[in-house]
């Protein structure tokens, strides 16, 4: 039986899963098992996995009809036969020492679950997680501790496969935050009295680019939308249940909605240009929700967080007609106009002059004016509205997060209105491939 066994679901994955298949076999600890769910890839992915396994035993190819992320995992789980269990996504990695460090402290502490750091890299700087850094340093965790609410990825984290199976607790089969519902149902049931902290194990999560491989959590549709405040819906239950009559119940659910608004904004009504207003109506509702529930000092984190936006807005005319930054394009390009559409800031108008060639995506969005090429910049600053202006003379990629950042930045409002471009491209630098 081997000590360990890693579960690694994959779909579509050859670009990446080689890297993932190669940081196991550079593992100090050499007992372990490697459980490679194909879903139903249609590309080489099946073909990686099956030429690893005729080339090292420890390497097993399972396939599947295409099921989704959750069926995989918990088709590897089923099959599990280590002491212990980890889930390791098809493009992310390990770093050597990881899979020893992990068992040698379940091993030596007999806990439940074991916590590793977590890197970022890829398309962002290089940067652990504040959160799971914290909790790896801890040689007991409880398992109530408000930090684990904020630390849902699933590859720093090793289980006791036994626990685990008691608990009875799988995957739920959602597309967004089914991480965090598995991993909080887990925490928070009866079966669990003990979690460790082990700093010698890492997990490398992969970034991608939004603008070329976005990730599920860099996409949004009315279905994510649900699916995620199913997840937060869950974790609450659990939470309930875990809590009750204990006096940490209020606040660990406040910290609960506060995760779950704060989620529900960042990732989903920020990228109000790429949904409509059947999605803005369901954000709007589970947001009404969230703060019905909360007390007034968790709304005003939640309203904190949202300093640049002095108003949400659930009806994409209405976020049209109430712009913060007027941005005018007379050169405008696709690359630049993508880069503007995925702003996390969305309160923006744009203008272009006519023969733009404006991408599909953006073409029916309330907030783009395509005025006269003759005189263009004059009537553009004649018609805008937006308390602040930017003229972008050139192509520009700025990072999505440059609007948010540069309206948030305390610097005087008249100084900002009056240097508002050199500001703004002042902090692209800021921000270019700063970890979000």
């Amino acid at each position: 039986m081997p000590q360990v066994t890693v579960v690694i679901p994959a779909y579509n994955a050859e670009k990446y899963i080689e890297e993932t298949l190669d940081c196991l076999r550079a593992q100090t600890l050499t007992d372990w098992q490697a459980l490679i769910v194909d879903d139903g890839s249609t590309d080489a992915t099946a073909q990686i996995a099956a030429d690893a396994a005729a080339g090292d035993a420890r390497f097993r190819l399972i396939r599947q009809e295409n099921a989704g992320v959750s069926a995989a995992r918990n088709h590897g789980l089923s099959e599990a036969q280590g002491t212990y269990v980890l889930f390791l996504d098809s493009d992310d990695t390990l770093t050597a020492d990881s899979l020893r460090a992990f068992c040698e402290t379940l091993d030596e502490t007999g806990a439940d679950a074991a916590i590793g750091r977590l890197q970022s890299f890829g398309a962002v700087e290089e940067k652990f997680n504040g959160y799971a850094d914290a909790l790896s340093k801890r040689e007991t965790i409880d398992k109530f501790d408000k930090d684990l609410l904020w630390n849902f990825l699933v590859g720093n984290k090793c289980y006791r496969l036994e626990t685990l199976r008691r608990t009875g607790v799988t995957f739920p089969q959602i597309g967004y935050s089914e991480e965090g519902a598995f991993f909080m149902e887990f925490v928070l049931s009866d079966e669990v009295t003990r979690l460790a902290g082990t700093t010698g194990a890492t997990m490398r999560y992969r970034r991608h680019d939004p603008a070329t491989e976005a990730s599920v959590s860099q996409r949004v549709s009315e279905k994510l939308i649900g699916d995620f405040l199913a997840a937060i819906g869950r974790i609450r239950a659990a939470a309930e249940r875990a809590l009750e009559g204990d006096a940490r119940r209020d606040g660990y659910i406040q910290e609960i909605l506060y995760k779950g608004d704060y989620v529900l904004l960042s990732q989903f009504y920020r990228l109000l240009w790429q949904t409509d207003d059947a999605m803005l109506s369901r954000i709007g509702r589970g947001h009404a929700d969230f703060q019905k529930d909360m007390t007034d000092e968790t709304k005003a984190r939640v309203r904190r967080l949202d300093a640049d936006l002095p108003q949400l807005y659930f009806d994409r005319g209405e976020a049209a007609a109430h712009p913060r930054v007027s941005v005018l394009l007379p050169h405008a390009d696709g690359r630049t106009l993508d880069a503007l559409y995925m702003q996390s800031m969305p309160l923006f108008e744009a203008f272009v002059p006519e023969g733009t060639a404006v991408p599909p995506r953006w073409k029916s969005c309330e907030n783009l004016h395509v005025l006269p090429r003759k005189h263009f910049l004059r009537a553009a600053r004649r018609a805008r509205r937006g308390e602040y202006t930017l003229t972008l003379r050139r192509t520009c990629g700025a990072d999505p997060r440059t609007l948010r950042f540069l309206l948030r930045t305390p610097i005087p409002q008249l100084a900002k209105k009056c240097a508002f471009g050199p500001l703004f491209r002042a902090v692209q630098f800021a921000v270019k491939r700063r970890p979000s």
